[in-house]
């Protein structure tokens, strides 16, 4: 495959025709949110275009409505029907010529010599017809073979000429006549536009040189174009996505940057200052902070600062009798104490997720405390369980990609905390939780090892057998030292009735919330440990 460079003279505005990979990937975000491939968010955004807070770039729409409106100024500023004057009052002339040679040298009035004014003067009205039916005449008059012999010599171009009229030959209503050659000059024009627009519909950006298209596009247009052109590489060149087979996948260093840009939205509307730390007052498991130490009390652990230690000898004993240690010398490092949970994140993918802007709410959230917990809490475990009908565990990877189940209705809390709480227990960590998000109440369960499904008793109603089979799942969970943390993407009376049953139950806490807040709680509920039902 030949790579092709093409160099222009720097002119100061070319800085402004890039756009780094940040924007494109904060674009790229909001589609994999919503549940898009990254396939069809790249899609997506050749067709809207981007709008970054640096730089507004052009979509593949907005580009075909500029090509449109230059297609209609060119139908507004020429006339085309009479383009083909000249060349027809040329072969008028070659005929007469021919005519008068004819009756010159017979004029006896032979049949040969009737046959041949016949044809001359009944050819078809038609310029590339009448061309042909003169292809095999022997011209008498040497001027007028010359003159045949350069008219048929644009056959082609004079066919290409009356296609063209015959097709668009109404719509130029322009007061600017064309000659032939003009005409030729225009056909190019137009077949360049519509090359041009079928490879952007068909993303075939490579094959589009946007220097060509200066008369073309707007200034606008012809920076989108060098952008979108360079898209997916500016994306790829950044480790963010790859290729492969066929499809574009995010890379590990994609998915990690996902997680951050989600964790990134949601507190980019908190004070900071505000969130208190992932920390606890009480002694357990600990890291030692090697910047601070302190003198050694009874019960601290034993993380020995040897050189200050030693130092704290010598000070004391400076008569030079060597070291002599005693428990005031003792110095250790200060340490940091934060709980270790173990944590498993319900996340609803039923049919109603669709609804309200549910869906990408839950799932940024998910994607941010994935984020959160691996980079700041890794000691911490965390698993993500989606459901719907069913439960599964999400890797990472998969969640990225994972969007609500179109084809599931149901709503099957009870196996997911079965899943989750399976999940868990595996972990030695003695702070468990489940974090559910979710819009509706139980109308799947298993008894059995049989699946069961339950639609509500009456409109906004409860499902009694799914609610029972859930609720007995949650007490056998509270059991087992499980706190489930509930938050409901729905408000209604049968809603709060189920969940402030699943609370007193479990001892959790609920919060009734929107997607525009869920973050937000969810968050600071995780980071605060608040105690409080919103």
């Amino acid at each position: 495959m030949t790579t092709v460079y093409r160099y222009l003279k720097w002119d100061g505005t070319q800085a402004e025709q890039e756009l780094g990979a940040e924007e494109f990937f904060n674009e790229f975000t909001d589609y994999l949110m919503e549940g898009w491939t990254p396939d069809e968010a790249y899609e997506w955004i050749l067709k809207q275009g981007v709008r970054g807070s640096e730089a507004k770039v052009m979509g593949i729409d907005e580009l075909r409505s500029e090509i449109a409106e230059y297609r209609r100024t060119l139908f507004d500023s020429y006339n085309i029907k009479n383009a083909l004057f000249e060349m027809k009052e040329l072969l008028n002339d070659l005929i007469k010529k021919e005519l008068g040679a004819d009756a010159d040298s017979d004029a006896d009035g032979s049949p040969e010599s009737r046959e041949r004014d016949s044809l001359l003067k009944n050819l078809p009205g038609k310029l590339s017809a009448a061309l042909e039916a003169l292809a095999g005449y022997e011209f008498s008059d040497g001027e007028s073979r010359s003159d045949f012999k350069s008219l048929s010599s644009r056959l082609d171009d004079i066919k290409k000429a009356e296609r063209f009229i015959k097709m668009y030959g109404e719509r130029f209503s322009g007061e600017q006549d064309l000659d032939f050659e003009d005409l030729l000059e225009l056909i190019e024009k137009m077949d360049e536009l519509d090359r041009f627009e079928k490879n952007l519909m068909s993303g075939n950006f490579e094959r589009i040189e946007p220097g060509d298209l200066e008369d073309v596009l707007s200034e606008s247009g012809h920076d989108s174009i060098i952008l979108l052109k360079g898209f997916k590489s500016t994306l790829e060149k950044s480790g963010l996505i790859k290729a492969s087979g066929g499809r574009t996948e995010l890379t590990p260093k994609g998915i990690r940057k996902l997680g951050e840009t989600a964790l990134n939205d949601i507190f980019s509307a908190l004070k900071r200052d505000k969130l208190a730390e992932h920390e606890t007052a009480h002694r357990g498991s600990g890291n030692a902070k090697p910047e601070e130490t302190k003198a050694y009390e009874f019960g601290d652990p034993f993380n020995l600062n040897i050189v200050n230690t030693l130092k704290n000898s010598l000070v004391r004993e400076s008569e030079g009798s060597g070291i002599k240690m005693e428990p005031g010398d003792f110095e250790v490092y200060d340490m940091e104490y934060q709980t270790h949970a173990a944590t498993a994140l319900l996340l609803d993918l039923s049919w109603s997720m669709s609804f309200q802007g549910r869906f990408p709410a839950a799932k940024r959230v998910a994607l941010a405390l994935d984020h959160l917990i691996r980079t700041k809490y890794p000691k911490d475990d965390f698993h993500i369980i989606g459901f719907s009908t069913g439960a599964r565990v999400l890797s990472t990877k998969e969640l990225t990609v994972t969007t609500w189940d179109s084809n599931d209705p149901f709503t099957n809390i009870q196996h997911a905390l079965s899943v989750a709480a399976k999940t868990i227990s595996r972990h030695r960590s003695t702070n468990k939780q489940i974090i559910l998000i979710t819009d509706g109440q139980p109308t799947a369960y298993y008894l059995d090892g049989y699946l069961q499904v339950e639609l509500p008793m009456f409109f906004g109603g409860l499902s009694p057998r799914a609610t029972f089979e859930t609720l007995k799942e949650v007490k056998r969970i509270t059991g087992m030292g499980i706190r489930i943390n509930t938050f409901m993407l729905d408000d209604s009376p049968s809603l709060r009735r189920f969940v402030e049953e699943m609370t007193r139950i479990n001892k959790g806490r609920a919060f009734f919330t929107t997607p525009d807040k869920l973050g937000k709680y969810l968050l600071i509920d995780y980071l605060k440990r608040k105690r409080k039902v919103l």
